[in-house]
Formats: structure tokens, sequence, C-alpha cells
């Protein structure tokens, strides 16, 4: 397993043709026109020097492409790592550069290692109804962090809605008329190209892949159009700081240990989403070339690519939803087209830095807000709440608790809550007594189906869940408490079919329960065990207890076959 995350796939290169090779450079290049304003406009988002998004979207498709599964995901700067690198750099006591560089580089090695060992599978272990609370609630504190760039307000970075909200509030007197009226009508256009511009394009007779090319452009478009209206009023509205031409270079020394050890905590919150979010999008994406996910893969892969963003200059990269599926619509077949968007970024640093300068910073942050509309997935929300309510209360938890205490601790308290709902949901399995009311063909349980049964001094009984050392004791008392409610029962049959496993103390527990029962004069038969688990259970005492493949033969070996003891209604 570690052998085969750390080995570079090649596979797709010898797949290549020459009509796959074309739509890949065109599903690059549609892919470039929209890489490049997002990466400006995310950099600004966590803080940092705008070109320094271009910087982290040079490497990282080539890392991923050598290690990552799926020939479709494009990596590079992403809003939900932007905004926790924002909160950590923006309180360190180094540059912003230098400590999104050592965040970057602790989150690469922290997910390289978690795929070397084959552990990809934790990311199993925060919950859907975690991560829409979560997103929802980042996606309001990234649009509440753009706010004073819209406007032209001088407000300072704040991790949480309230410290936001109250910076702006501080700051609205000197907002720039300018600059809002240039925000706003970029955001407005933004937000109505977003919507409605392919519907509007397939009517005219534009089809795919050229639809995509032509709207996925107009971001950059309005982007363009808001540069020349800046060029053209007296007011001054700010723009993006200029940037020279040539090749990055990574901010060394990056600092001592005591920074490395402060900025740990937002270093793995960044590996956790960027992990999280990524493997959504593999999966999302999985299938459409029928390629297998391998999540330990996807780790390294996300992981060296996080350290080769630094080499570049750059910051932590993550993967993109909406970049990725533009490549699959696109037609790309291969990761050679999030290659060719990053020759296209390089090109862009090499030739045309200087016209960035012309770029303002107000419609950048318009088209930050425009994209974090994605992130509040309200349908899927809703079917969570109508699902469960408990889990809907974890969904709210999250959101609040992002909300209050920023990204770092919002998602620390949204896991907890998911993995405490898991841990109570598990603890308390359904122990039910089961019967028959079609002569012993099918057994169910007595309370949900009204089954009318007569198997006494037979009981049987069947645990709905695995056991394990949290449920281990719940089970040994209600199956004391079933026996407690019958007078006169010689024999316990336990339908095990729905246990899966038993660890140590759930055989203890058996253990001591048929011992128990024994002593009391009353038989104990398993019936329909798993192998596994009857593995598990070898130390229980064959004298006093056996299994049986079904319950009718432990019906029968208790002295009382089906057919005299359950009467059909």
């Amino acid at each position: 397993m570690i052998g085969k995350a750390l080995k570079p796939r090649f596979g797709w290169l010898t797949d290549l043709t020459a009509g796959a090779l074309v739509k890949d450079i065109i599903a690059g290049l549609i892919l470039a026109i929209l890489l490049v304003p997002q990466a400006m406009a995310y950099a600004q988002l966590a803080g940092l020097p705008p070109q320094t998004g271009l910087f982290a979207a040079l490497l990282p498709p080539v890392i991923y492409a050598l290690f990552g599964t799926s020939n479709f995901v494009s990596m590079g700067p992403v809003a939900l790592v932007s905004l926790v690198v924002a909160e950590a750099a923006g309180n360190a006591p180094v540059p912003p550069e230098t400590a999104a560089a050592v965040i970057a580089v602790e989150a690469g090695v922290a997910l390289a290692l978690l795929g070397a060992l084959g552990l990809g599978r934790l990311v199993n272990f925060i919950s859907e109804p975690v991560l829409l609370g979560f997103t929802a609630a980042a996606a309001f504190l990234i649009a509440a962090s753009q706010l004073p760039t819209l406007i032209g307000v001088e407000a300072p970075r704040a991790g949480d809605l309230p410290t936001a909200l109250e910076g702006l509030w501080n700051g609205i007197g000197g907002f720039s008329g300018a600059t809002t009226a240039i925000g706003l009508a970029s955001l407005v256009l933004l937000l109505f190209v977003n919507r409605y511009a392919a519907a509007i394009l397939w009517k005219l007779g534009l089809h795919p892949p050229i639809r995509q090319a032509v709207a996925k452009s107009l971001p950059f478009v309005v982007i363009v159009l808001a540069a020349l209206a800046v060029s053209q009023i007296a007011a001054p509205v700010a723009t993006v700081a200029a940037v020279e031409r040539g090749l990055p270079s990574p901010p060394w020394p990056l600092g001592g240990p005591s920074l490395w050890l402060s900025l740990l905590p937002s270093a793995l919150a960044v590996a956790v989403i960027v992990f999280v979010t990524a493997t959504a999008v593999a999966k999302s994406l999985a299938g459409k070339d029928r390629s297998a996910l391998d999540t330990s893969r996807e780790a390294v892969a996300l992981g060296l690519g996080n350290i080769a963003a630094v080499a570049t200059g750059g910051y932590a990269v993550g993967a993109s939803l909406s970049r990725s599926a533009l490549v699959e619509d696109s037609g790309g077949r291969s990761p050679l087209a999030s290659i060719v968007a990053s020759l296209v970024v390089l090109a862009v640093l090499l030739f045309l830095a200087p016209y960035l300068a012309f770029l303002p910073e107000t419609a950048l942050a318009a088209l930050v807000i425009s994209a974090v509309f994605g992130l509040i997935k309200i349908g899927a929300i809703r079917e969570i709440f109508a699902h469960d309510r408990i889990e809907g209360a974890i969904v709210a938890i999250a959101f609040l608790a992002t909300l209050i205490f920023g990204v770092r601790l919002g998602l620390a308290v949204g896991a907890g809550a998911g993995l405490a709902h898991f841990l109570w949901f598990s603890s308390l399995p359904r122990v039910t007594r089961v019967g028959s009311d079609d002569g012993g063909t099918s057994f169910r349980s007595v309370d949900r189906d009204a089954v009318t049964i007569d198997t006494l001094p037979v009981l049987i009984v069947r645990i709905d869940r695995s056991i394990y050392f949290g449920n281990a004791a719940f089970c040994e008392d209600e199956i004391f408490a079933r026996l407690a409610q019958h007078d006169g029962v010689t024999c316990l049959v336990i339908d095990m079919r729905a246990v899966n496993g038993v660890d140590a103390s759930g055989a203890g527990m058996l253990r001591r329960l048929t011992e128990r029962l024994h002593e009391m004069d009353i038989a104990v038969h398993f019936a329909e065990a798993h192998e596994p688990v009857k593995r598990a259970l070898t130390s229980l005492d064959a004298n006093i207890c056996c299994f049986h493949r079904t319950i009718q033969l432990a019906m029968e070996q208790c002295g009382a076959p089906v057919d005299e003891t359950i009467a059909p209604t």
C-alpha cells in the first residue's frame, strides 16, 4: 500500500492519442481563462499579493498528474483554504508570505504522510452534515472578508463573522463611492453570467466545448471591463500591486521552530479541508472516465502538491470543484489539460505580468463573492434535516460554530459533534425480541412489525449492531431486561445476523452472559453468526452455549421446533 501510493502513475501518458491531445489542449486553454483571475482573487482573499495565487498554480497540477487518481481534478488556489491561511497568516509575527509558506509545507507533509501510511480512509470521519454546515458558514465568512475591499474600506482581517462585521462597521465611513460602484457592478454582472450565460449561449446556438469556453471567459471579461472603467474615471480605485516579469522565488528562510509550532494547528486544519474537499471533488468526477478513487494516493498527491507550491513562491492549494468540472465539460481526457493551464499561467507571468497591475482589487473581491454561493447547498441541507433531526442539528452546530469562532475552531467543533453523534448512536444498539408470522420462513422484530408469536419457553432476541466496548454493557442490560419480561424461559436464542464484529470487550460480555444464564439454567444458542464473529467468540465455553446456522436449527436444538411454537396470524 505504501509503495503504491508513492509510485507515480504514467498510464494516462501512454493512453494519449492525437485526438485526445488536441482536446486536452483546448480544455487547458479554457481552464486557464478561469484559473488566472480566480488564482489572483483567492490570493487576495488569503491576504497575499495576487501574483502569489499565480505562483501557486504552476507546479501543483504537474505533481497531481503524477500521483493523483482523477484525470479531471484542477489543483490550485481555492477559497476555503485561502480563508484559513488569511486567518492564520494575518496574526503571525512574520510577513504573510512566510507564514503562508510554512502552513503549506506543514499541511503538505501531513497529507503526504497520511497517504504514504495508507490512512486515506480517515476522510470518512468527517460527516456530510459537518461539511455542509462548515462550508455554508465559510461562504458567509469569505463574503464578509471581501466586503471591505469591495467598497474600498480599510478594515483588519477577521477570522469570525462578529469581528468581521465590527471592522466593516467601524470603517464604513471611509468607503469609496467609485470603488463601491465598480465593485457592485462587477458583482451583479458576475452573478448574472454565472446564472444565465450558459443557457443564453445555448439558445444562441453555441454548443460544447465552445459554449464552455465563452461562458467561462465572461468572468475574465468582466474583470477587464472593470479595469477599463477604472482607467476612465478620475477617482482613485485600488488596483493590484505591480508584478514583475519572471519566475518567482520562495520566501526563504521560513522562520524558526516556534513559528512552525504556532502555525501547526492552522496547517492541520488546512490539511483536513484540502483532503476532504479534494476527495469529494475526485469522487464526484470518478466514473466519468471509469477511474477508481484511491484516497491514499490522493493524499500523497495533495501533500506533495502543497510542498511544490511553496517551491515556486505560492501558498497552500486544494482541488477546485468548479475548475475540475470545467475540465471534464470542456472535453479534457487527462491531467494534461491542467498542465496546459499551468503553462498558460507561466506565460502570463513571463510576458503579461505588468498588465496585471491594471486589475482593480474590488473586481477581484466581487469574483470571490460571486464564487462562494456554490458552497451553500440549500437542497442538501434540507435533505439532511428531513432525514434526521439530530444530523440536522449537527449541520446547525457546525454552521454557527464556524461563524462565531472561525474556520479552524468551527471545523473542530463540527467534527466533534459528528463524532459524538456517531459514538452515541453506536453505543445504543437496538436489542429486540423477534418472531415470525409466516411459520418460521422469516423472523422480524415483534415491536416494529406487530408479529404475534408464542415461542416460550424459547426467547429469541436480535442485536442490531456490532458489539464493542462502547455498547457491550448496554447489550447485556437489554438482554436481561427482555428475559425479565417473561417467566419460565429455558432457552435464549440470540440472532447475530446484524452483528458484523465483536471486540474483546464484546466477547467478554458474551462470555459473562452465557455463564450467568447457565447458572440460571437457561441455555444460550447463537444463530446466524458470521464466520469472523464466530472466530472472535472462540473463548466462549462450548459446553454451555453453541452456534447454529439458522434460527430454526437453534430452536430445534432447544427442543421447540418452529412449526410447533409459532402460529401464523
